[in-house]
């Protein structure tokens, strides 16, 4: 019995002992298990913060770069409070300091703890901070902009304005101790591109006559064929617009060559249509001069006499426009754009010439894109742009159309309406077909092959595609450089939005942290 009892009182306090050592075990587990409860919130709340002040660096280095050091940290408070907004974060302390080019913001808070608090700890430290570095490169960027007749009315004022709005934010952040630091050009673009009357006489025009494409549309194919030598027999002047240069140096930026003829750039000359032709387009004086007789009734054969040129006078008003296309009669028929803006500094004249835009004709997406690179080039014809090669400088084309590339049919013996790719049985963009998806399929064809030159060639690329219900976005979203650089604007009163957009990634893009 006395045995008995010994091992009862053994078992009871051997439970003893157990339970006050699982007790004393129990508190350190808690603590731990708190521990990394607490420390769970604190690297959550760390991740938020970081984000926080990651956004305020790259906003704030988007100012100008004469914000006071009080208006920076005003803006950095606000900024980062608002984004962080979160009850795990205490008594947060934002600051906001310039060095240079450099923008750095930092956040100092603790997060509260729960179980750790047993052990002294009410509270873990946070720290977070991000530098940015202000862009300290170029900018060279070249809006390439529809100016076709689909164009008309709201379409072509909110362009207007948006393109306008994106002008005045990009000179807006332009540090005033580096002037040249934005360049931007204008390009419009319908059927052709004006680059301007004044470069008649410049050496990358074809002035001799010597490019395969020149003398195509005439039945004599001597030099007596020249473009500016009938205008000037005409007594009319070259209104500016050019064609197409032949394959493959429609889609490229090979500087032009009087030894490589064919790398010219040749005038835009819209021909006298024949007379016996019921359905012509373009018939502005008579088929060959007075007192001359032909028996050829064929009327590709009369449209290409060159002797009327320097001899007929026009049948039709100065001012006369045709009924079905709306456009001049003469040799600069549907050449009313207004003439494309080289790269220049000037903001004034950014704006100026976005604001004389004006619509006219069909669409040739590859022969705007075209001159859009030619705009930001280092090379001929105008070698405004920086090397490609110069680490410093960014190129950027902002392309927007608000439809499908098109040769329009015509029931004239042409089966087209002359544009920047002269008559469709030319074949300079791969098809003499009368059918008007081959002649789209064509032309989409020559408008990938641009775009992939120009990325080839260190340009970045936004395109945007307004208002197009017929279709696929396909050939815009390939064009852009990523897709995320393509914009599908279903209602043109969106465009202002979508350039603001691609001014503050054009920025970003600027900025290193």
């Amino acid at each position: 019995m006395r045995s008995t009892s010994s091992t009862g009182r053994f078992v009871h306090d051997g439970s003893g002992n157990f339970a006050a050592t699982f007790g004393v075990a129990l508190l350190p587990m808690l603590m731990l298990g708190g521990m990394g409860i607490d420390y769970g919130v604190n690297v959550a709340a760390r991740t938020k913060a970081q984000n926080a002040v990651d956004a305020t660096s790259l906003t704030l280095a988007k100012l100008k770069t004469n914000v006071s050091d009080n208006d920076l940290q005003t803006k950095a408070e606000g900024q980062v409070k608002a984004l962080l907004a979160d009850r795990r974060i205490v008594d947060p302390v934002v600051t906001a300091t310039r060095n240079g080019d450099e923008i750095k913001v930092s956040l100092a808070a603790t997060t509260p703890t729960s179980l750790t608090s047993v052990m002294g700890y009410r509270s873990l430290p946070l720290h977070v901070e991000s530098t940015t570095r202000r862009g300290s490169g170029n900018l060279e960027i070249a809006l390439v902009l529809d100016n076709t007749g689909s164009m008309e009315g709201a379409k072509l004022a909110n362009l207007k304005a948006a393109a306008s709005d994106l002008v005045n934010s990009m000179f807006a952040e332009v540090d005033p101790a580096k002037p040249n630091s934005l360049k931007m050009a204008v390009v419009p673009f319908s059927m052709t591109v004006n680059i301007g009357s004044a470069y008649a006489g410049s050496s990358f025009m074809d002035l001799d006559a010597k490019s395969s494409v020149h003398k195509e549309i005439f039945a004599d194919k001597s030099l007596a064929a020249n473009r500016f030598t009938l205008l000037s027999k005409m007594n009319r002047t070259w209104a500016g617009c050019v064609e197409s240069r032949p394959a493959p140096y429609d889609v490229q930026d090979t500087a032009p060559s009087i030894a490589s003829p064919d790398t010219l750039f040749v005038p835009f000359f819209a021909p006298d249509e024949s007379d016996n032709d019921d359905d012509a387009v373009n018939d502005y004086m008579n088929d060959y001069p007075s007192f001359t007789w032909s028996a050829s009734n064929d009327n590709r054969t009369r449209q290409g006499q060159i002797d009327k040129y320097g001899k007929n006078k026009f049948k039709v008003g100065a001012t006369d426009r045709q009924a079905g296309t709306g456009y001049l009669y003469g040799p600069n028929s549907g050449c009313e754009l207004t003439p494309l803006t080289r790269l220049t500094t000037g903001k004034s004249t950014v704006l100026d010439a976005i604001s004389a835009m004006k619509i006219k004709g069909d669409t040739n997406i590859a022969l705007g894109l075209a001159w859009g690179w030619h705009a930001v080039s280092p090379g001929a014809p105008f070698a405004d742009g920086i090397a490609y090669t110069d680490p410093k400088t960014r190129k950027y084309v902002v392309l927007m159309t608000d439809g499908a590339n098109s040769s329009a049919y015509s029931y004239s013996s042409n089966r087209s309406y002359y544009s920047g790719i002269g008559f469709i049985w030319g074949n300079r963009i791969g098809t003499t077909s009368n059918d008007k998806a081959r002649r789209t399929a064509a032309m989409d064809a020559r408008t990938e092959q641009v775009c992939t030159n120009m990325k080839n060639a260190g340009i970045q690329l936004f395109t945007v595609r307004v208002e197009v219900d017929e279709g696929t976005s396909d050939l815009l979203r390939n064009c852009a450089s990523s897709p995320s650089m393509f914009y599908d604007v279903k209602n043109s009163s969106n465009l202002t939005a979508v350039f603001r957009s691609i001014g503050s990634a054009i920025s970003e893009l600027r900025i290193s942290k």
